[in-house]
């Protein structure tokens, strides 16, 4: 073989090779081979502030979004990110706060707005937290499409909600996500930094949203805390949704003020 054949050969075939590593890696992803299943629990509680002086009407809080809303990762309903962010903003507004959680599993940005808004009909709510974006990215949904769906669907919060503060939870890192070997992971994150500034720049055209930065606000946090991801290595633990509501619940506060 000469030089110059073994040089296209290889041109060629490396990056053929990666692209069949990558759909390996990708399809078991997909089949669910990381993630576990149904938490066990309904997230629909009342939490209370810590000051014995908080009181008054409970705050409505509700929150859609996909597995890290529906409480995949956390053992107890208490250390789910709704409740988590829910103590938080009782906490920062010393009031009770009724929070409902209504992610599901694998949801994208389209199937909230499809599947989990309508479910808040007739209901009154102060505050709706939309965390999603992750299986955007897994799924590659294009950059225009995710654009133009974020718009959407937090215009059908606003509408479905009208007054309510929305606040919206960009994609995190998945640099703690040893589920997905290398180099799939380095992958996925890099195409989450395209997809990620699509939601911000939507939530800055519809008014009267908050969007919140979780992967610059609260990822970083999870760097030498091995404690912070949960054993299915993909989804966070009680301590990295305690990381996540931080943030959250600060974008929570921010937009009522």
């Amino acid at each position: 073989m000469t030089r110059r054949r073994a040089i296209v050969l290889a041109a060629v075939g490396t990056p053929l090779a990666l692209l069949a590593v990558l759909g390996v890696e990708a399809w078991l992803a997909a089949r669910g081979e990381y993630l576990p299943g149904d938490p066990g629990y309904v997230i629909a509680t009342t939490v209370a502030s810590d000051s014995r002086a908080g009181g008054g009407d409970p705050l409505r809080l509700v929150m859609l979004g996909d597995s890290t809303v529906a409480g995949v990762g956390s053992p107890a309903l208490a250390d789910s990110l709704p409740v988590q962010v829910a103590r938080r903003v009782a906490d920062a507004v010393d009031r009770p706060v009724d929070v409902r959680g209504l992610g599901v599993s694998g949801a994208r940005t389209a199937t909230v707005r499809s599947e989990q808004l309508p479910r808040m009909a007739d209901e009154d709510t102060d505050v709706v937290v939309i965390v999603v974006g992750s299986n955007d990215v897994t799924h590659l949904t294009s950059p225009s499409a995710m654009a133009e769906q974020t718009r959407a669907l937090l215009r059908a919060a606003r509408e479905q909600a009208p007054g309510a503060a929305v606040v919206l939870g960009g994609i995190p890192l998945f640099g703690s996500a040893d589920a997905l070997a290398q180099p799939l992971r380095w992958f996925v994150d890099r195409y989450a930094d395209v997809l990620r500034p699509r939601q911000r720049a939507a939530a800055t055209d519809v008014e009267g949203v908050t969007f919140v930065n979780i992967a610059t606000e609260a990822s970083p946090r999870f760097a030498g805390v091995p404690e912070a991801m949960s054993p299915d290595g993909f989804h966070p633990a009680p301590v990295g949704y305690g990381f996540w509501a931080d943030a959250l619940a600060a974008g929570v506060v921010d937009a009522l003020r």
